[in-house]
């Protein structure tokens, strides 16, 4: 069993470090394969360009890895403003929310929200809700009353 957990180990830290060799270390790699080579038995030109693609295929999906990131945050900041601007929307009318835990139907006028580790409260009369609580959505009449 410890040879297994050693080449676990090894893989482990290979691929940590892998993660952190880039262009210029392929480049000192290749200069150094070139400096130690047989001049009797040189690498190809076709090994050194299949290297050079790889290496291009490479940066090109670390780009597109990091693009990717920034797409998703740019989709949760608009998600985000989203909810903002529906929540805004709300402020005034009267919603209907139910406890998933308990069943408990609560309802009451938006006066106003606010968000808590991500998460956007409405704030009633009595009580402040989840937005994903709310189930139902009216207008308040100039009484209070729903309409």
């Amino acid at each position: 069993m410890s040879g297994i957990d050693a080449i676990n180990g090894i893989g482990q830290q290979f691929y940590s470090y892998n993660n952190s060799l880039g262009k210029g270390d392929f480049l000192k790699l290749l200069i150094c394969q070139l400096k130690q080579q047989d001049p009797l038995e040189p690498v190809k030109n076709t090994e050194f360009l299949a290297q050079m693609s790889q290496l291009t295929s490479l940066e090109t999906l670390q780009d597109l890895n990091k693009k990717m990131e920034q797409l998703i945050a740019l989709q949760q900041l608009a998600w985000e403003q989203q909810e903002i601007a529906h929540s805004a929307n709300l402020l005034g009318r009267v919603v209907e929310a139910v406890n998933p835990e308990d069943g408990k139907v609560i309802t009451g006028k938006v006066l106003g929200f606010y968000q808590n580790k991500g998460i956007i409260y409405l704030q009633l009369e009595n009580k402040a809700v989840p937005i994903y609580w709310v189930n139902k959505v009216s207008v308040a009449s100039q009484e209070g009353k729903d309409q």
